[in-house]
């Protein structure tokens, strides 16, 4: 898939790999649908692998484990989040930064040029 040419004040969508260290473990954020806007992210735990891969209360995602996620239902995007019992991968973006996506007219999907993604250290380790 081609890399979509962007402003340079646009704005850049997080992609966030938020991956347990044991099976019984938590990711630590709740996720919160809102008719009409999508899914964010809701609260996330203090210290938690959720806050530890960059996720913010109030981040819009777009795309769970590479899959789009608008128009889909809660339930469906708590089933990918789920699909891999291990990790899941969020594209993640402020609700600020989504705003400056619908005022230009432009999707927020896995193609954006500027999608910060994490170097695998900071994922392992935490950093």
């Amino acid at each position: 898939m081609a890399s979509q040419k962007l402003p340079v004040d646009a704005p850049s969508p997080r992609l966030c790999l938020v991956r347990k260290t044991y099976d019984d473990q938590e990711y630590g954020f709740n996720l919160h649908a809102e008719k009409g806007k999508g899914q964010f992210i809701g609260a996330v735990d203090a210290g938690s692998i959720a806050e530890l891969a960059g996720l913010k209360p109030g981040d819009r995602i777009f795309a769970v484990n590479g899959f789009n996620i608008i128009g889909v239902s809660h339930k469906e995007v708590v089933s990918k989040i789920k699909s891999d019992p291990q990790q899941c991968e969020l594209l993640v973006i402020s609700e600020e930064g989504a705003d400056w996506y619908e005022r230009n007219n432009i999707p927020i999907n896995m193609s954006l040029s500027n999608i910060i993604r994490p170097c695998k250290e900071e994922v392992f380790f935490g950093v």
